[in-house]
């Protein structure tokens, strides 16, 4: 939360001292997006911070699928990984993920669980996506648009 606010070290006390000074309450400052090329260090954390999700936007990013748009992939979870509409919805699944899963619309090798991906490869891709997206849990309902 530091980064948000441009200071360095505040704890959460400091951090919403200094939140307020900027308008800004504790749950605002949280709800500012990630920026990319943001470094943590201490205890937990050294270098850059990527999940998996965040990992895949930053790749692909990296190998310019977002040509002339800005993303910031430090914002992207793993539902918006399978909705960004960049694979192919003709995809012939090879015999041994039908074999493994012959109901199933995707490859899955194995798992007592089948995955869903509801919206899968729906949504294009668009400057500054997800940055500006609330979910809210258990359901992760998010507006449309987003």
């Amino acid at each position: 939360m530091n980064f948000h606010l441009g200071t360095k070290g505040l704890n959460i006390s400091g951090i919403a001292a200094e939140g307020s000074k900027q308008g800004l309450n504790v749950t605002d400052v949280m709800a500012m997006p990630e920026k990319d090329g943001w470094e943590y260090t201490g205890s937990y954390h050294d270098g850059l911070s990527y999940v998996c999700s965040t990992y895949v936007a930053a790749m692909w990013k990296a190998a310019g699928l977002f040509e002339g748009m800005e993303i910031n992939a430090a914002e992207w979870s793993p539902r918006d990984v399978y909705q960004v509409d960049f694979f192919d919805k003709d995809y012939k699944r090879p015999q041994a993920c039908v074999d493994a899963d012959p109901d199933g619309g995707f490859c899955q090798l194995l798992g007592k669980y089948r995955m869903e991906f509801p919206g899968w490869s729906s949504i294009k891709a668009y400057a500054h996506q997800n940055d500006h997206c609330p979910s809210v849990a258990p359901d992760f309902v998010r507006p449309d648009g987003c």
